[in-house]
C-alpha cells in the first residue's frame, strides 16, 4: 500500500502541472481528498500505519536492553523501575513487547490472592512499623535476621542478625528504630509496631517496656499473615534475592557484612513497585506521596515531549514535504508496481482545441489501485 500512496501522490503533482485540479485526479482513481492530504502530510493511512509517537526510540530500546543485561532475573515492570531512577520513564508495556521480540521474557501465569491485602492508614512515615524474625545459616548454625520495616516507606529502619530471638531482642530492635528514626523515647509520638503472637512479642518483659514507652503494640490476627503483610513480603524478597542465593554465612561479621550491604541495595537501588517504582529510601525521604505523584508526572511528560520531537524530526528527514513544492517538469517517475502512471495519462494531454482540462474526468483510469 505504501508504494500505491507515493504513486498517487506523485500522480497528482504531475497532472497538476498539466492543468488538473486535486479534486478530478483524486476522483478518478477512487481517493478521498482528506485521504490525499492526510497522505500528503505523512500521516499513513490508518491508526496501524501511522508512525507512534509513543513507540520507543532506538535510544530507549538501548536503554531497556543494557538494564536487562544488568539485571537479567528482572521483569519489565522491574527494567521499569531501573529506568525511572535514571528519569525516564516508559510504560511496562512497551518494555514487555521489547523484551518478548528479543525473546527475553516469557508469560506468566496470574494467581488470584488468597484473600485481600489489608489497607494500613499510613499516610507518612514513622506512624506504623512492622517486625519479624526469618530464618537464615550462619558457619551451619541455625541464626536469625530481624527486623522493622516501616509501612509507609518499606525502609528498614533497623536490623540485627542473632543467634536467638527473645523479648531483649525485641526491645532492642525497637529503640534501635527509634534512634535511627531520631525519635526521642520521650516523644508523645512513636509509631505502633505490628508483630505476630510470637512468644518474644507476647511475653510481660516486652509488654511492660512498651508500655513504659508509652508505645502501642499491635498484633497480628492468628494465621492471618496479610495483618503484617508488608514485613511477610520483605522476607521474601530478601530470602530469593539474598538469603537462598548464599545459601550458608561462614560466619557472624561475613553475614552482618553482606546482608547490610543487600538492605543498602534495597533501600537506595531497588525498584519497588508499590512505591510507583521509587525507591523506600526516596519515599521516606520525601514523606509525601502527592510530591512522588507529581515527579512521576513530570518525568512521563518529559518522556514523552523527548520521543514526539524525535519522531517528528525522523518524519522530516525521511519524509521530505510536499508543500510549496514546484511540480516537476516533463515525464513523472512513478513507484506504483501495479500500474503505469504515465500511460493512464498519456493520451490526455488538454487540447484546448476541443476541452477544457477540467472536464473530460474519463480519460482517469481507476486502475491505479488495482494491484
Amino acid at each position: 500500500m505504501g508504494n500505491q500512496k507515493q504513486a498517487v501522490l506523485e500522480l497528482v503533482e504531475t497532472h497538476r502541472g498539466q492543468g488538473r485540479s486535486v479534486g478530478e485526479v483524486l476522483g478518478s482513481v477512487g481517493i478521498a481528498r482528506a485521504s490525499y492530504y492526510r497522505w500528503k502530510k505523512g500521516e499513513g493511512e490508518k491508526k496501524g500505519e501511522r508512525q507512534s509517537t509513543y513507540e520507543l526510540t532506538g535510544e530507549e530500546r538501548g536503554l531497556i536492553d543494557e538494564a536487562k543485561a544488568k539485571h537479567p532475573q528482572y521483569r519489565h515492570r522491574r527494567i521499569q523501575g531501573v529506568l525511572q531512577q535514571k528519569g525516564i520513564y516508559l510504560s511496562a508495556s512497551a518494555i514487555y513487547r521489547h523484551l518478548k521480540e528479543l525473546g527475553q521474557i516469557e508469560p506468566y501465569e496470574r494467581r488470584a490472592a488468597p484473600w485481600k491485602s489489608p489497607r494500613y492508614e499510613v499516610w507518612q512515615r514513622n506512624l506504623m512499623w512492622g517486625s519479624d524474625w526469618t530464618k537464615l545459616s550462619v558457619g551451619g548454625v541455625r541464626w536469625y535476621l530481624l527486623t522493622v520495616i516501616d509501612f509507609f516507606s518499606r525502609l528498614i529502619v533497623a536490623y540485627d542478625v542473632v543467634p536467638t530471638v527473645n523479648a531483649g531482642n525485641v526491645k532492642a530492635i525497637y529503640q534501635a528504630g527509634l534512634n535511627n528514626q531520631g525519635i526521642s523515647i520521650h516523644s508523645e509520638s512513636k509509631p505502633k509496631l505490628r508483630v505476630d503472637r510470637g512468644s518474644p512479642n507476647t511475653s510481660g518483659i516486652t509488654q511492660e517496656f512498651f508500655e513504659r514507652l508509652q508505645a502501642e503494640l499491635s498484633f497480628a490476627r492468628v494465621r492471618r499473615p496479610t495483618d503484617n503483610a508488608l514485613t511477610e513480603r520483605f522476607y521474601g524478597t530478601v530470602k530469593q534475592e539474598e538469603i537462598y542465593l548464599v545459601g550458608n554465612y561462614p560466619d557472624e561479621i561475613s553475614a552482618r557484612e553482606e546482608l547490610g550491604r543487600y538492605i543498602e541495595s534495597y533501600h537506595h537501588s531497588r525498584p519497588h513497585q508499590s512505591l510507583m517504582n521509587f525507591t523506600p529510601a526516596h519515599v521516606h525521604q520525601l514523606n509525601n506521596k502527592s510530591l512522588l505523584l507529581q515527579q512521576l508526572q513530570e518525568m512521563k511528560k518529559t518522556t514523552r515531549d523527548k520521543r514526539k520531537a524525535y519522531w517528528a524530526e525522523k518524519q522530516k528527514i525521511d519524509q521530505p514535504a510536499l508543500e510549496g513544492e514546484c511540480p516537476s517538469k516533463g515525464p513523472s517517475h512513478s513507484v506504483d508496481p501495479g500500474a503505469n502512471t504515465e500511460a493512464v495519462f498519456q493520451n490526455q494531454q488538454p487540447d484546448s482545441q476541443h476541452e477544457s482540462p477540467t472536464t473530460n474526468n474519463d480519460s482517469l483510469h481507476p486502475s491505479i489501485l488495482s494491484h
